[in-house]
Parts: C-alpha cells; structure tokens; sequence
C-alpha cells in the first residue's frame, strides 16, 4: 500500500481517532453502569464507577475499555492480513493506528493505565504488574504492527511508519489531556448532563461522531495513485 497524506484524510483519520477513543471511555463507564446499577463520573480521559458501588465484579469496568482497543486493533490487522480489497486494506490500517497502540504501550512503560491497575489490583505487587503487563501488551500489538509495517510501500518505510505510530498519540494527548481537559478543569460546561459526562464531554463526543460520519469516504483517499 502507497500512502500520500493528504488534508481530507487526515481529517477523517483524527475524527475516526478521537471516536475510538470516547468509545474506550465509554465502554469503561457503560459496563460499570451495568455492573452497578449507577453511573460514574468521569472527564476526557479519567473515570470512575459511581460512589455507592462496591460490587467485586466492578474491576471488570477496568478489563473492558483495553479489550475493546485491543478487539479494534486485531480487527484491523485482520483486515490488512487477510488478502482483501485494497480498500479494506486502508480501513484496516486506519483502524489499528488509530486506535492508538503507541499510548498502551506508553502507559505501560510508564506503569499506568487500565491494564497495570488491573493486574496490580490481582497481584498486589505493582512491579510484577508493570512486568506482566508490559509484555502481554507488546505481544498483543507487535504482529498488527509488523503487518502494517510490512504493507508500506513508500520509500522511507520506517518514517511512514513513525509517523502513524507516535504523532496520533501525540495528538491525542494535547487535544484532550491539555486542552479539553483544561477547559473542564476551568468549568466550562462542566455540569454532569448524560452517561455520567460532562456536557463538555458529550458535545464533544456528539461532534466528533459527526465530523467521521460526514468524512468516512475521506479514509480511503490514503492511497497513492500508481
């Protein structure tokens, strides 16, 4: 596959970045709703399930936003495995990266994120944790991402590769954890409204949802003319 960024896809690759990524959230806060009768709240990137909850069972609201990342990104190496269209080849490349495996990888380097909580919540022991997880998660990304390595065929493969890689994440973290997470923090639209979100939140989601919608057919204009 020749890539050729161009502004229509980058447009609809980010729109199609940050849906995933509410998503994630949202299953988190959606299955501690099921689990405990009550919404949590949460902001842009943090959550929690509701106070009065204290069902065991409510550490599977934790299990669930990683293996919902995890079912899009081998969704998407399946569909560039596979030996399918060429279209469902650049969806599947979309959807990998833009489920953003650099930040699970990062979070566990760094010794956060859902699935070290989880595994230190069961050990008790956040070093062999941190050890655990870090190696299940580069498992569980490093063949969707040597497929999608392999299937780059413009010159500078790694650098292409690079790019998919780190400067989504990059994004991710100054549009959300700096920026929207600042205005929250200033109070803007901050008043709980739906599912436990900020009316921040939600416009937020509402938009982004939208902006994919009306740019869908933009994915597939990745691809280099031959």
């Amino acid at each position: 596959m020749k890539i050729k960024l161009n502004f229509k896809f980058i447009i609809a690759f980010m729109a199609l970045t940050f849906v995933l990524g509410e998503a994630h959230e949202i299953v988190h806060t959606t299955v501690g709703r099921i689990i405990c009768g009550c919404w949590g709240l949460r902001d842009f990137n943090n959550w929690g399930i509701c106070e009065s909850c204290n069902n065991p069972f409510a550490i599977w609201a934790t299990v669930a936003g990683p293996v919902f990342t995890f079912i899009i990104i081998w969704v998407g190496y399946l569909m560039i495995k596979k030996n399918e269209s060429e279209n469902k080849k650049i969806l599947g490349f979309s959807l990998l990266f833009a489920s953003l495996p650099f930040a699970r990888i990062l979070n566990a380097i760094l010794g956060i994120g859902d699935e070290i909580t989880v595994l230190n919540k069961l050990l008790n022991n956040h070093t062999l944790a941190w050890i655990i997880g870090l190696i299940g998660i580069l498992l569980l990304t490093l063949f969707p991402l040597i497929k999608a390595y392999k299937i780059i065929e413009n010159k500078n493969k790694i650098g292409w590769f690079l790019l998919f890689l780190l400067i989504p994440t990059i994004l991710y973290i100054l549009i959300i954890l700096v920026v929207l997470n600042t205005l929250l923090s200033k109070e803007i639209l901050s008043e709980y409204w739906i599912l436990g979100s900020p009316k921040l939140v939600s416009i937020w989601t509402f938009s982004v949802l939208l902006l994919l919608l009306i740019t869908w057919k933009n994915i597939y204009k990745i691809k280099a003319e031959k």
